[in-house]
């Protein structure tokens, strides 16, 4: 068997050093004492932290197990992957992390499995907003995938949405009636479901929030012929589809009857000038042609009421 055995000096440190060939730049292995590092320097630092267990590629203080950084500062992108057990087998994580535009570390992209209790592990992805990391995704260990929250609302077979007020999710269905869609907000700290898309075996119904206990200041719509005559159902095609004719409203006059049928307003753009366009909910006219059809059902019931009266006179 043959070895290299390097004498160290007093300190308990050696060189060994290797010539490189055609005036190329010489080798150094430095070897510190064994509660020390280990660094081979060659343009690029090798670091073995004896003490911490760690390894690092490009910087002199791994901070993980495995640690590599590719350089640069302030007004550039660095790039390392690091790989970090913090609690034994069950919390690994592969970080892919980077620099932008500060000169301090931040991660960019996060890509954790942490097995958790029971083992039950999920994958997350983050970026940095500017500081610090933030979880944009997660693929939790049911098969669910998240977007912008780490918990899924239905348990299992979900697909969520969430920002920091609303959240919009999907749900597998099964043989009976469910929830496919579900929107929920949240502006208390308390969630609540303004709307869903529900199936059956063969139906689909799309809800909104409408529950009394939702509600306060109810009164009977009592002009219900007048405000439908201001209304003014047209026929016409959209400029898109110029061979289809439709019946509908312009939503801008719909919207001086029922505001709440119509979304934006009326000859609306955006800071460049391009046109913001209206959008209108035509189920939200049924309640006030409802209300009209009961007014007129009413004067129709009292005409034959005295068209009788007179008949039998």
């Amino acid at each position: 068997m043959s070895r290299v055995v390097i004498q160290g000096d007093a300190s308990g440190t050696g060189d060994f050093t290797i010539a490189a060939p055609n005036s190329n730049t010489d080798r150094t292995l430095t070897l510190p004492d064994e509660a020390g590092e280990v660094l081979v320097t060659d343009g690029t630092t090798l670091v073995v932290d004896n003490t911490n267990n760690r390894v690092g590629i490009g910087t002199s203080s791994p901070d993980a197990k495995l640690q590599t950084n590719s350089g640069g500062g302030a007004g550039t992108t660095t790039k390392h992957i690091q790989l970090h057990s913090a609690a034994g087998e069950d919390n690994v994580t592969l970080r892919i992390a980077g620099t932008v535009y500060t000169g301090a570390t931040q991660t960019s992209i996060d890509f954790n499995q942490n097995a958790g209790t029971n083992f039950q592990s999920f994958i997350a992805f983050g970026t940095s907003p500017g500081t610090g990391t933030t979880e944009r995704m997660r693929i939790d260990h049911s098969g669910n995938l998240l977007v912008g929250t780490s918990t899924s609302r239905t348990g299992s077979d979900s697909l969520s949405f969430e920002s920091a007020n609303s959240l919009i999710w999907f749900q597998k269905n099964g043989t009976a009636t469910q929830s496919q869609v579900i929107f929920q907000r949240d502006t208390t700290g308390t969630p609540t479901i303004v709307g869903s898309i529900q199936t059956s075996g063969t139906t689909t119904t799309y809800n909104t929030s409408s529950d009394y206990r939702l509600k306060e200041n109810v009164v009977e719509i009592t002009d219900g012929i007048d405000r439908v005559k201001l209304l003014n159902p047209s026929r016409f095609n959209f400029i898109a589809d110029s061979d289809t004719t439709v019946d509908g409203f312009l939503a801008h006059e719909a919207q001086a009857v029922v505001p709440e049928a119509v979304t934006g307003t009326h000859n609306e753009v955006d800071d460049d000038g391009n046109p913001v366009m209206q959008g209108i909910d035509q189920s939200k006219l049924v309640p006030l042609l409802t209300a009209a059809l009961q007014e007129a059902i009413t004067k129709i019931e009292a005409l034959e009421a005295r068209v009788t009266a007179l008949e039998n006179a």
